[in-house]
């Protein structure tokens, strides 16, 4: 009975295991420290806020496989280098034949957006055309993805951004509690991007609680994150003076972050305006 007993249970955890397995989409590199820096690298930017910190792991990723095509692409989309983000792009471009399935659906997606990056820089004008082709693909592949890899919440993150740009906050809004489970919706990224949504639609006091679970999640730890959230909330607020506060302790925290940077120059433009 024992020995029987063992075998049910051994296999159970064979099938379980192989389920959780597949909710994950599975990369082209061998290198398990590639693939634990490409996660960093997302850990680092979305959880954390800290671009500086995730373009060290991306690098670091590709010391450990210079032929990991899909965290190539996303070394392209952090790099501040405008040459060499133009030749991550051509290399992409030349080289995107050799994945195929799901993997090139991502790394499709990836490639639009690093165009997108270089277009802004390069060419304003056709960067516009540039961004509605990016998110309109970005949509259609994304959406397969996260139906087929629930697990992989980076990919359902950057899902719901794109809802958020092609169809407001109410749809994105609706769509992550919809997609992400109750322990996903309280990963910093996503309870830090349901803040800002619940502030974009006018729900301030739920924004405010959502962003206050943030700031108490990551007390301690020297993130960004809170600080770039709760100054959002701020700004859609009409409380500029606040938000400008929030946003320069984020940018103290990493002057490389994007985001902080952004709304900064929003922020500033904004209390430029009230001036007398």
């Amino acid at each position: 009975m024992n020995f029987h007993k063992a075998i049910i249970i051994l296999f159970l955890f064979i099938i379980n295991t192989r389920t959780t397995h597949s909710q994950h989409l599975q990369l082209s590199t061998s290198s398990d420290s590639a693939l634990h820096y490409y996660y960093e690298g997302w850990r680092q930017v979305m959880d954390v806020g800290n671009y500086t910190a995730s373009e060290v792991a991306y690098r670091k990723m590709m010391s450990f496989d210079k032929n990991f095509l899909v965290g190539l692409s996303l070394l392209g989309r952090i790099t501040g280098n405008l040459q060499e983000r133009l030749e991550i792009e051509q290399t992409l471009v030349n080289r995107r034949d050799e994945l195929s399935g799901d993997e090139r659906l991502l790394l499709d997606n990836y490639i639009e957006l690093v165009k997108l990056t270089n277009l802004r820089e390069t060419d304003p004008e056709a960067a516009k055309i540039q961004l509605e082709k990016a998110f309109e693909s970005g949509e259609k592949n994304l959406n397969i993805l996260v139906h087929r890899y629930p697990d992989e919440i980076y990919y359902k993150a950057e899902y719901i951004e794109v809802l958020h740009r092609n169809h407001g906050p109410q749809r994105a809004l609706d769509s992550l509690y919809s997609l992400a489970t109750t322990q996903q919706q309280h990963e910093p990224f996503l309870l830090g991007y349901a803040a800002n949504m619940e502030a974009e639609a006018g729900n301030f006091k739920n924004a405010l609680n959502k962003a206050g679970a943030l700031s108490k999640q990551m007390k301690g730890k020297k993130s960004p994150k809170p600080h770039v959230v709760y100054s959002d909330i701020y700004y859609k607020m009409g409380k500029f003076g606040k938000a400008k506060k929030y946003v320069q302790s984020a940018i103290e925290l990493d002057p490389g972050n994007i985001d902080a940077q952004r709304l900064e120059k929003k922020i500033t433009d904004q209390l430029n305006k009230v001036k007398p």
